[in-house]
């Protein structure tokens, strides 16, 4: 039987992690390790996985300081238990008992010394299991290699990925702030296979203030468009945690080409001319795109 740690990282989740642990414990043809690491949380949550600890005899968690979400996710995976595979997962949500067992069976066509990692759709829900009228569409991959430093496409919670994943997506603690997901995917994509299933495993739960903002277009939009009248970068671009030693060699000369066009644009003119022109350096929407040239113009990545 393969061996799945699922990675989690709680805040002040005691209200709803309990319900979230038992559905990530009933998955079926598996063997489950489920590690948490707690970001500083001020409510029960500790109380409440050390009551669990007692019926889960592989569930083990750390307590640590508040680094916020994206960090917390990233040190989690790195001190995770060795297993077959990895897979994210938010406190709050509820998993089919299938979702795992799924993920390993489509990835298991690639070697064990190959990157792969499995992402999935979900249901989105409001907190008594009623569908949201809109559904969000993931992307299955990246639209090409120069839109997957610029757009998230796989939700973390639906994301399972194998040994030789973890390792690479370790190899480098990102400097920029970059979401788990977005760096898992990133890697993944970059050096690897990637596999979507368009079928939901899960309940996507949405309280209106879940952590990512993921569900609530109109409020991820409006806090783009707020970031354009602060000093803060509107996009979080991965460059030079690319550029780095661990992964250069792993890079095309195209890539390197192209990232190193994002890390100077803003001294260079060409540089930034060959952004803006490029067709490929866009967004998967109209707006989004527009949204990126409009940052690149304004030295906002």
């Amino acid at each position: 039987m393969k061996t799945v740690t699922v990675v989690m990282s709680s805040y002040n989740g005691a209200k709803y992690i309990k319900r979230q642990i038992e559905s990530i414990y009933r998955q079926k043809g598996v063997g489950i390790n489920c590690f948490i690491r707690d970001d500083g949380s001020s409510d029960d949550t500790l109380t409440v996985l050390s009551e669990l600890q007692k019926k889960y005899e592989n569930l083990s968690f750390v307590c640590g300081e508040n680094v916020g979400w994206e960090r917390s996710f990233f040190l989690a995976l790195k001190l995770a238990p060795l297993a077959d595979y990895y897979a994210f997962a938010d406190q709050d949500d509820v998993w089919f008992d299938t979702k795992i067992i799924n993920g390993i069976n489509q990835i298991e066509k690639y070697a064990e010394d190959e990157v792969a990692m499995f992402h999935c759709n979900k249901i989105s829900v409001t907190e008594d299991f009623s569908p949201l009228p809109y559904q969000i569409k993931r992307l299955n991959s990246p639209l090409n290699r120069k839109n997957a430093v610029i757009q998230e496409y796989a939700q973390g919670c639906s994301i399972i990925f194998n040994n030789m994943a973890k390792k690479l997506i370790t190899k480098k603690e990102p400097k920029e702030k970059i979401a788990h997901d977005f760096w898992a995917g990133l890697i993944c994509f970059l050096f690897g296979h990637v596999v979507y299933d368009e079928n939901p495993y899960f309940y996507h739960i949405s309280y209106g203030h879940n952590a990512s903002g993921e569900g609530h277009l109109i409020k991820s939009w409006k806090k783009r468009f707020s970031m354009f009248f602060k000093s803060e970068k509107v996009y979080y671009l991965p460059s030079l945690d690319l550029l780095s030693d661990a992964y250069i060699d792993l890079l095309t000369s195209n890539d390197i080409k192209f990232l190193r066009c994002t890390v100077d644009y803003k001294k260079n003119v060409i540089s930034k001319i060959k952004l803006l022109c490029s067709s490929q350096f866009r967004r998967a929407s109209v707006l989004g795109t527009l949204s990126l040239k409009c940052a690149i113009l304004s030295n906002r990545l």
